[in-house]
Order: C-alpha cells, then sequence, then structure tokens
C-alpha cells in the first residue's frame, strides 16, 4: 500500500474505514435493535478497555518505528552527502589536475545517484549498475593521487576514510530500499482494527447520533495512523519519501 498514490491510501484509510465502520454499526442497530439497550455495558466497557489499551500499544509501536526508519534514512542521505563534500575539500592541498579528476568523479557520482538510482529505489529496486562503476574510478582516482610528501600522505589516508564512509553510507541508504515493517505485524494492525472497532460497536449508547460519532471517531483516528504508517513505511517509494536533496546541494555547492 505505500506505493500506492497517497490520495488513495488516505481515501481508504482516513475516509473508508470510517465510513465502513459507522455503515455497519448503523446495520446492526437495525438488525439488533437490543444491542441499543446496553445491557452489557459494563462487560463491553471492559473488553473494549483492555482490547483498546493493547492495540493502541501497537499502533504506537508501528508508528513510532516507520517514523524511526524514516528519518534515519533522510539522516543517511545526508551522511552520505558530507562524505562527498568531505572528498572534495580534502584534495585541496593536490596538484590543480588532481582535484579537478576527483571534482569530476564527485560529480558523475552525484549524477547517477539523482538520476539513475533514485528512481530505481522508488520502484523497490536496491541501486543501479550505473553508480558502481563511478565509485570504482573514484577509488581508483583517490589511490593514484601524489603524495611525495608527509602531509599529503594524511590527506591521502583522509580521504579513504571519507570514501569508506560514503560507501558504508550508500550501503546503509540501499539497504532501507527493501526494508519495510514485515507482512505479519500489517496483519496483528488490520485484526486489531477490526476487534477494536468491533467492541466499539458492542459498547452501545442509546443515541443513535452519539453511538455514530463515537464508532467514526475511534475508526477515523485508527485509520489516520494506519496511513501515517503506510505513507513512511518504505522511506524511498510513494509521494511521502527521502528526497535526493542533501546531495543536489553537493552539485550547488562545488
Amino acid at each position: 500500500m505505500s506505493t500506492w498514490p497517497l490520495w488513495t491510501s488516505g481515501l481508504l484509510l482516513v475516509l473508508g474505514l470510517p465510513a465502513a465502520a459507522v455503515g455497519v454499526q448503523l446495520a446492526l442497530r437495525r438488525r439488533w435493535s437490543a444491542l441499543s439497550e446496553g445491557d452489557h455495558n459494563e462487560a463491553a466497557g471492559f473488553l473494549i478497555a483492555i482490547v483498546g489499551v493493547i492495540y493502541a500499544v501497537l499502533l504506537a509501536f508501528v508508528v513510532i518505528v516507520s517514523w524511526e526508519q524514516f528519518s534515519t534514512a533522510a539522516d543517511t542521505v545526508g551522511h552520505e552527502a558530507s562524505a562527498l563534500r568531505a572528498i572534495e575539500r580534502t584534495a585541496a592541498p593536490f596538484p590543480p589536475e588532481a582535484r579537478a579528476v576527483i571534482h569530476a568523479d564527485v560529480d558523475a557520482y552525484v549524477r547517477a545517484v539523482v538520476d539513475t538510482e533514485w528512481p530505481a529505489m522508488s520502484r523497490g529496486e536496491p541501486g543501479s549498475p550505473r553508480v558502481g562503476p563511478t565509485l570504482d574510478r573514484l577509488s581508483a582516482d583517490l589511490e593514484a593521487l601524489p603524495a611525495e610528501t608527509p602531509v599529503r600522505v594524511q590527506f591521502v589516508s583522509a580521504e579513504v576514510e571519507r570514501f569508506n564512509d560514503l560507501v558504508t553510507a550508500r550501503s546503509t541508504r540501499l539497504d532501507f530500499v527493501e526494508g519495510g515493517l514485515p507482512g505479519v505485524l500489517w496483519a496483528a494492525l488490520v485484526v486489531g482494527a477490526v476487534v477494536t472497532i468491533a467492541f466499539a460497536m458492542v459498547f452501545a449508547l442509546r443515541s443513535p447520533l452519539l453511538q455514530t460519532f463515537m464508532i467514526g471517531s475511534i475508526a477515523l483516528l485508527i485509520g489516520i495512523l494506519l496511513f501515517v504508517a503506510v505513507a513512511i513505511d518504505h522511506p524511498f517509494a510513494g509521494d511521502v519519501a527521502v528526497t535526493p536533496g542533501p546531495l543536489e546541494r553537493v552539485l550547488v555547492d562545488f
């Protein structure tokens, strides 16, 4: 569902779920009028309190985990951009020809990531084959930097460390492409939503308007939180996704 258009998921969860819950509740009141008398409210209230707390904890856990994953993916892109800036700036002590080569390699890497790898990640593909050769070329050019003085030797060592940071950041970023919450957890969320709303329907109020408002509000809240979890489940797919902005700013800075 995270790969669906945002409006489709919103329509289904934020509007469709409350509408379906209210419709089922009205049908139940018409079919079994005894439900509106409230004779079972004491037991139903006790059960809905237990079920509601359990489901609230599960739903909050899922939303927090999804947000942490989304935030970590965004931070990883920032670290990747920082490593590229460090590689470019650490090349300052070397001759202009060597600096130009490193600059061209950094430029080629960023363009390959933004132009080919990002669209591939949005399709659920972990990476683009075009990026690998640019990394290999950057690695070879860093190793070929002239290191005739002790100072330049230290700068070559620093360049290698920044290159390793770059590779690590890219590998971490690609790990998020095929991540996301496991299917069994989504199944638990769906079943929990149905059970929670069902127990709320059993808890009867004599006023049909208040009953409808209660069921609709509970379903709406559940739908909104599920929508948030779905929207950010895969950080690089869908309408709510991590952008290559930090990498694009590297080109602007240089």
